[in-house]
């Protein structure tokens, strides 16, 4: 059940940075930010899509238009992770404000610690649990075991989720669809690089303490794994040890990379470019338009807006 197409391992939460200000909220010793667009209207809420995504840190949301494929609103809520209250100060803020309103459908990603990514031909819906136990995660009383499939890399993606934070959501609202954060990451990798180009791509998704990399080699999902990378040289390790362990050629692969790197001229990014050459920095979506400036720095941002792309 293992091999070398999925890499099975122990996953931590990450959280993607973002720094922009308008109205500002205090939540635990951070402030939030939201930033809404010119055509933003809270009366017509219930034509738009809500996608939220849900971290170990922080809540950030982005609000759709569908009809227009535009992006109007979007926010950032950093939690105190280690307030006794977590579960309360999420609550909170999940009953509240933009996320009180009602919607055409709401998509929330959750990023929890107990999953893994099993190719479909083995998945058995009635073996969830012991699948979790097998890579060895234990599942207490008080988790729920999903899954969520990923059509285009043939795979399904098992994790656990705190019983209480899913049927809060589920009473919150009502088009609700949970998804893993690994589905939405998989799915919008392999829908972008799918085509008839062969060169080997991998995403890096950067957090604080923690790297999600995604490898896409013929246009097929080769591996998704996460590393610990708390300073520049583990993070450079990290990416070429898993070429060379892969066996490819550095200069064959794209690398792209995305989340809490700082600027271009990051101490990661400066060390990275000392060894592979093929980087870029990712995007926010093209195929969408967005009713406020786009930053700067959109690869601080892309993951959020990428999310409704795997539906």
């Amino acid at each position: 059940m293992g091999g070398r197409l999925y890499e099975w391992g122990n996953f931590t939460n990450f959280v993607i940075e973002m720094a922009m200000n308008t109205e500002n909220i205090r939540v635990g010793n951070e402030s939030s930010l939201e930033v809404k667009g010119a055509t933003y209207k809270e009366e017509l809420s219930a034509s738009y899509n809500l996608v939220v995504q849900v971290r170990s840190m922080s809540i950030g949301y982005a609000v759709l238009d569908p009809i227009l494929n535009t992006y109007v609103a979007y926010g950032f809520m950093p939690l105190k992770g280690e307030d006794v209250h977590y579960a309360q100060q999420e609550e909170y803020i999940l009953r509240n404000g933009v996320f009180s309103r009602e919607y055409r459908k709401v998509i929330v990603v959750v990023d929890t610690p107990k999953k893994t990514l099993v190719p479909k031909s083995y998945f058995d819906a009635q073996k969830m649990t012991d699948v979790l136990k097998f890579v060895g995660f234990g599942i207490t009383a008080d988790e729920i075991v999903l899954s969520d499939e990923i059509e285009l890399a043939s795979a399904v993606v098992v994790y656990a989720l705190p019983k209480f934070l899913y049927f809060f959501l589920k009473s919150q609202f009502r088009q609700l669809e949970v998804r893993h954060a690994l589905t939405t990451e998989v799915g919008a990798m392999l829908l972008k690089h799918t085509s008839g180009d062969r060169e080997s791509k991998l995403r890096v998704n950067v957090g604080n303490r923690w790297m999600d990399v995604i490898l896409v080699k013929n246009n097929k999902l080769h591996l998704a794994n996460r590393f610990k990378s708390p300073s520049a040289n583990d993070f450079v390790y990290n990416i070429v040890n898993l070429i060379s362990q892969t066996g490819l050629n550095e200069k064959d692969v794209k690398i792209e990379v995305g989340g809490a790197i700082l600027s271009e001229e990051d101490q990661k990014m400066v060390l990275l470019r000392r060894f592979v050459s093929n980087i870029e920095m990712d995007a926010m979506p093209q195929y969408y338009t967005y009713d406020f400036p786009r930053p700067m720095e959109e690869y601080r941002y892309s993951t959020l807006f990428r999310i409704p792309t795997c539906e």
